[in-house]
């Protein structure tokens, strides 16, 4: 314990990356009076122009530590020290046009962590290299345009998202397009050929071609439809995943809701949330995910941003290709401002199975209950405008001992900051 305490110490200057924007709206494009677009720079002219020397560079450097203990599993606890660098350029609009790179290292600073170390508990952060964003952007006729490795964050991330808890955090090689020539709505499609994942490699087994209507009733309240169709190449998925769903959401002085709705074939997904200001936010919600013994059952939840669901020890991230067993997840959660700027959360889970795993009797009599609990505790500083600092920790505790259940007891605690400049 004394190890563990000096070396949370050591890296008490750690903070979490900041979530990108889904869309930066440079200025409108020019027009000429008959509306044709004025004549641009041929691309050596443009070059040899200041427009590359008024873009902006900024970088951000994050330390972080994370423990990870899973019982049961042979292992020693895992304990990481880890990096992350990201230089980002933003090229100066020109005629409607920019551009951006964002490169990034994670890199480790020991090795007491899986998989590169079979001996202890796996932290899913390997060190890898590759430009996270790099993609030309156009902003014009209402609409904003990229094409490149990008950032893709829709809705509440369930579904498609960038999981930028991770260090290495996801992006995808695509060409999107957002519109806004109807007030209030927003019109977004995206096609994606191949996905930059959180283990560092380029994923290139699924192509996306993602729908996503936006539209803003009043001030408090927005309501959005989807339809995000999914081709797999790689084996043991289906060949066509295609995924289709509502969502509506609000948030006004004392109350705010979150409802979802979503179905694949023959599995759905449904979740609700509300919560109430009474000094702090107090909320409560379910989310239910279908299982079922054929894999046209089992709701999966594509390539969204998990971590943020079913809580922070990840012991259901098998969403992502369909449980068995399905999975309902009840939970409520406090979270408040202190002292101007310090942020506190607290969540509690209960996961139950939604679908009895192998139904009639099976190898193993069939699973139907309890999965676990989990405690999540966060804390959230900045110290300067600079430098933030997160603390947070997961306590997952196993339910019924069935074979079928695959979870396992696990505590996950967290020490990360960011530098800013």
């Amino acid at each position: 314990m004394k190890r563990i305490v000096a070396t949370v110490l050591l890296v008490s200057m750690s903070a979490m990356a900041e979530k990108a924007a889904k869309i930066e709206e440079p200025p409108e494009a020019k027009l000429e009076d008959n509306g044709v677009h004025k004549n641009w720079l041929p691309l050596n002219d443009w070059a040899d122009s200041n427009k590359l020397k008024e873009g902006t560079l900024s970088a951000e450097i994050l330390l972080g530590y994370e423990y990870s203990d899973v019982s049961g599993n042979g292992t020693r606890a895992a304990h990481a020290l880890l990096t992350r660098t990201r230089v980002n350029y933003q090229t100066a609009n020109y005629e409607g046009f920019d551009a951006r790179i964002q490169a990034q290292y994670v890199g480790p600073i020991n090795d007491h962590y899986g998989p590169g170390n079979p001996n202890y508990d796996v932290v899913a952060d390997p060190e890898a290299f590759r430009l996270h964003q790099a993609y030309l952007a156009y902003t014009g006729y209402d609409s904003h345009a990229r094409v490149g490795a990008q950032e893709i964050i829709l809705d509440n991330e369930r579904l498609i998202g960038n999981i930028g808890w991770r260090l290495n955090a996801q992006s995808f090689n695509a060409g999107s397009i957002q519109n806004e020539s109807v007030e209030n709505l927003k019109l977004y499609y995206a096609y994606a050929d191949s996905i930059n994942g959180i283990n560092g490699l380029i994923n290139h087994n699924r192509q996306y071609h993602m729908l996503n209507a936006e539209y803003q009733l009043d001030e408090s309240n927005q309501v959005s439809a989807y339809a995000y169709l999914q081709r797999n190449d790689g084996a043991g998925t289906l060949d066509k995943l295609d995924t289709y769903g509502l969502r509506a959401w609000g948030k006004n002085e004392k109350i705010s809701h979150d409802a979802m709705v979503a179905l694949q074939d023959d599995a759905y997904y449904g979740s609700v949330f509300a919560a109430v200001n009474v000094g702090v936010d107090v909320g409560v919600g379910i989310e239910f995910i279908s299982g079922g013994n054929d894999l046209n059952e089992r709701f999966q939840t594509l390539n969204g941003t998990a971590h943020e669901f079913n809580g922070w020890a990840d012991q259901f991230l098998g969403t992502g290709g369909g449980l068995n067993g399905g999975l309902i997840d009840f939970y409520g959660q406090v979270s408040g401002m202190f002292c101007e700027k310090l942020k506190l959360m607290g969540a509690f889970h209960y996961f139950n199975t939604a679908d009895a795993t192998n139904p009639g009797g099976g190898a193993t009599g069939g699973f139907q209950g309890d999965y676990g609990h989990e405690i999540d505790l966060l804390a959230q500083y900045p110290v300067c405008a600079n430098l933030d600092v997160t603390a947070k920790l997961a306590y997952y505790k196993k339910g019924d001992n069935h074979p079928d259940n695959f979870t396992a007891d696990e505590t996950v605690f967290w020490l990360r900051g960011t530098l800013s400049f």
